[in-house]
């Protein structure tokens, strides 16, 4: 596994466990809404974050 696939893993791990931690806070919280949708503030996409976000540049 290369380091690309490798910190891609990690990305979509992160993703997943933001959506894991969204839905646990709102069934231990005792609401009954629905987790609030990701939506990635680099692109404005639902579904990721900046975090995970393909657009995002190379610089930081």
């Amino acid at each position: 596994m290369t380091l690309d696939d490798k910190i891609a893993r990690v990305k979509d791990l992160i993703g997943k466990r933001e959506e894991i931690d969204a839905e646990l806070a709102v069934l231990l919280s005792g609401t009954a809404r629905e987790p609030r949708k990701m939506r990635c503030s680099i692109c404005d996409t639902e579904g990721h974050t900046a975090r995970t976000c393909t657009q995002k540049t190379g610089a930081a």
